[in-house]
Formats: C-alpha cells, sequence, structure tokens
C-alpha cells in the first residue's frame, strides 16, 4: 500500500518535470504548437534513445511499437505520467481508513466548527420564546436620514431668546433689535463671495 504510494508521488514530480522540459522543448528548433505529445518531447530532448527504443521495440514486436506504444506516447507526458500517479498517490494514501479515535477526533472538530451556528440558532429560538419577536438585528448601525443642516439649539439665548426656529430674528422687543439674535458664522463656513 506505500509502495503504490510512493510510486504515485514519483509518478506526479515526473508530471511536473515534464510540463517543465516541455516548456524548454518548445523553445528548442522545430518545436511547435501549444502542447507536445510525449513522443515528440522525447524526440526533442533524448533523440538518441527514442530511436534506439524504436528500432530495437520494433525489431522484436513491430506491432507492439506502431499502433500501442505511438498511441500511448501521443498525449501530453505530463498527463501520461501525472494521471496514474494522482489515482495511486490517491487510492494508496496512508491513513486510508481512519481509527476510531481519529474519527472520533475528527467529529469533535466537525462539531466545533458549527457552534457558533448552534448558539447563534438557540440565542434566536430563547429570544422567541422570552416575547422578542423581531426580525432585525439589533446589532446593525440605524442609518436613519438626519438633516445635517437642520441646527438644534445649543441655548436658548443663541436664538433670540426662546429658543424657538421658527422666530429667528424676530423680537417683539423694540430694545433688542438693534442686537443680532443669530451668531455670526465661522469663517470656514461663509460662501466664497461675502
Amino acid at each position: 500500500m506505500r509502495l503504490g504510494f510512493y510510486i504515485g508521488w514519483l509518478l506526479l514530480l515526473a508530471a511536473f518535470a515534464a510540463a517543465a522540459a516541455e516548456t524548454i522543448a518548445r523553445t528548442l528548433p522545430g518545436g511547435s504548437g501549444w502542447m507536445l505529445s510525449a513522443a515528440e518531447l522525447w524526440q526533442a530532448l533524448w533523440p538518441g534513445a527514442y530511436l534506439i527504443a524504436s528500432i530495437r521495440i520494433s525489431g522484436m514486436m513491430p506491432e507492439l511499437w506502431d499502433p500501442a506504444i505511438l498511441t500511448l506516447l501521443s498525449v501530453p507526458a505530463w498527463l501520461l505520467f501525472g494521471f496514474p500517479g494522482v489515482i495511486l498517490a490517491w487510492m494508496c494514501r496512508p491513513n486510508r481508513v481512519l481509527s476510531p479515535e481519529a474519527e472520533q477526533e475528527l467529529q469533535e472538530h466537525e462539531a466545533s466548527l458549527f457552534l457558533y451556528d448552534d448558539l447563534a440558532r438557540e440565542a434566536r429560538k430563547w429570544a422567541q420564546d422570552e416575547g422578542d419577536d423581531r426580525s432585525e438585528d439589533d446589532r446593525l448601525p440605524n442609518h436613519d436620514v438626519v438633516d445635517l443642516f437642520q441646527r438644534q439649539p445649543d441655548d436658548p439665548d443663541d436664538y433670540g431668546g426662546d429658543g424657538d426656529l421658527g422666530h429667528v430674528g424676530v423680537s417683539d422687543d423694540p430694545d433688542t433689535l438693534d442686537e443680532d439674535p443669530i451668531k455670526p458664522l465661522p469663517e470656514f463656513v461663509k460662501p466664497r463671495g461675502e
């Protein structure tokens, strides 16, 4: 089982090396296309070894080389090594079957992942049982429209004495007509034309 796992990882490393070699082979003269077959990659990187293998295998069994091996070498090398590597590494991985202790630990980890959701569900249920049937979240900020230009009086004397904004600057007393009941605006608020 472990031997298959290690062979799978070796095949995956060979697939990564073949993908890197494919980028190098494309830069060599005669490299064409965006994806090279394993036969083209073999011919580009080790042409002598490819020629010797084709002569020897064709000499012993011609049917083995031409339809079988050439069909197998028509796929990219990274796929030729990577597909069986993934299958072997996945199927032969160690600890594929969990022990009872490991399974219990996994269940505890899964339960801790959903603890917050369970607590929030219980809190909502408790609030509904207590008679609080609000559907909105009370932790959300209140975004009511605020009129920034409506000024509330800080001191009743700021606006003519009675604190009523509707009567700003109007007084029945002739002695207060000389006084400006509205305090002047600060310099940074005044319009540019004044």
